[in-house]
């Protein structure tokens, strides 16, 4: 799915891979004077990991409707929403039987007057492209390990998170990157390690640099690329083209689709009505 206004280029799309279950979630909403966009990758060794992906996609969008624009604090808003979404993960966990602990990654980006604001928590990338290199990026929260298999084989990395939303009674701390003004032609992605982890840095860098191509079609392709690796993972991404500079965006445009069973839903949406009532003040 794909939109495009007179000041950006926007792209999203997200595949299964080799996997039973896509636990990835992504997130494209925008008012006249701000866009936000999010993805989330829940984590595949804990249970409902795509609940936890939905719910912060919940929280981050509602709290986008329900705050007016543009934002009077682009970072502080991010921050809510991690705080938001992983109480909200804590709580679904505590209602199960057996109690569970789901887990996901998550990254935001606000855009705003022309500058764009992020923040993240674990192994989901932020790449801001400029002039056919990577500007900026986000850093994984990972720990790097070296395993073997058997005695006879040789030493591997192997990186494991050290922050997620979900599975520790306080929220993680969040990495917020610096305020970038944008220019004509910067391309910010945001993407599941299914895509970076899949595809070489160099194929982001020369396929989403290619501004005569259509950003949906180059997303796309990366995607499917990856999508093609054996034993591929879930890959998902949100990415955007500035095509002018402005301090006034001009543009709503909206495509929060949900990829989400229809039981899911509704179990969620029961889950939210029992919350609520559960929090009125007696």
């Amino acid at each position: 799915m794909s939109g495009v206004g007179r000041l950006f280029e926007a792209a999203r799309g997200t595949l299964t891979g080799k996997r039973p279950l896509n636990q990835d979630r992504c997130l494209f909403l925008g008012s006249p004077e701000t866009l936000l966009l999010g993805l989330a990758d829940g984590l595949g060794g804990h249970p409902r990991g795509e609940i936890a992906a939905q719910l912060f996609v919940d929280a981050s969008e509602n709290l986008f409707r329900q705050l007016p624009k543009p934002l009077f604090d682009p970072e502080n808003f991010m921050l809510q929403c991690i705080g938001k979404a992983h109480s909200a993960i804590m709580r679904f966990g505590r209602r199960q039987k057996p109690v569970i602990a789901p887990r996901t990654t998550a990254v935001l980006a606000v855009i705003q007057e022309g500058v764009a604001y992020w923040a993240h928590v674990g192994d989901s990338r932020l790449y801001l492209i400029r002039d056919g290199e990577v500007y900026s990026r986000t850093h994984d929260h990972t720990q790097v390990r070296y395993v073997r298999q058997s005695e006879t084989e040789a030493s591997r990395p192997r990186a494991s998170l050290t922050r997620c939303l979900g599975g520790l009674p306080q929220p993680p701390t969040t990495t917020c990157g610096q305020p970038t003004a944008l220019r004509p032609g910067d391309t910010l992605l945001l993407c599941s390690d299914g895509l970076w982890g899949q595809v070489t840095r160099q194929a982001l860098i020369d396929t989403l640099s290619n501004d005569r191509i259509p950003l949906q079609h180059s997303l796309t392709t990366l995607i499917d690329q990856a999508s093609r690796v054996d034993n591929s993972d879930n890959v998902s991404a949100v990415a955007l083209r500035w095509l002018a500079e402005s301090t006034t965006q001009n543009v709503t445009t909206e495509f929060s689709e949900k990829q989400i069973d229809p039981q899911l839903e509704r179990a969620i949406a029961h889950l939210n009505e029992v919350i609520g009532r559960s929090e009125e003040p007696k």
